[in-house]
């Protein structure tokens, strides 16, 4: 696996966009966001993450995620606190892609924030011709997982 910087998510082959607007601020947003542990509660198809860096945060720190069936690896490659975290994929049990980058942007929205998750992947040479399908299916995935942020960002 290729592991990318942050403007991967500009030249990626597939990039899936999602959209929320949250009721809670930007930094109550980004404390569950960069809590790996606290990712089974609120995305739907996280079965389990875990930080497995030295360092809990910061750009370098690394976790491990359990989400369907991939478990993979990850670095933290952005980290602008409350606005802007990103990671890169290290490694997968599923090597279904060359490189992945998820980045995350939250912008203050009324009293609350505007969250935009991209998943930004170019996809092995034998995966391409399931590029629809792949996409279907991205979109879906986290547009139902991150929707579990609201519901339990005010249970907190």
């Amino acid at each position: 696996m290729t592991q990318a910087d942050v403007d991967f998510v500009d030249r990626a082959p597939l990039v899936i966009t999602t959209e929320l607007s949250l009721r809670q601020p930007p930094q109550a947003v980004w404390d569950v966001l960069t809590d790996n542990e606290s990712w089974p509660d609120w995305f739907r198809s996280c079965k389990a993450c875990r930080t497995t860096s030295e360092a809990r945060t910061g750009v370098g720190s690394t976790r491990w995620i359990h989400v369907d069936l991939f478990k993979v690896n990850e670095r933290i490659i952005a980290w602008d606190e409350p606005h802007r975290w990103g990671f890169t994929l290290v490694d997968a049990n599923v090597p279904i892609a060359e490189t992945v980058v998820e980045l995350a942007e939250l912008t203050p929205d009324g009293n609350g924030t505007k969250i935009v998750y991209r998943f930004a992947v170019e996809l092995k040479p034998w995966m391409r011709p399931l590029r629809p399908v792949m996409r279907w299916r991205f979109e879906r995935l986290f547009a139902s997982s991150l929707a579990g942020l609201q519901p339990y960002l005010d249970a907190r």
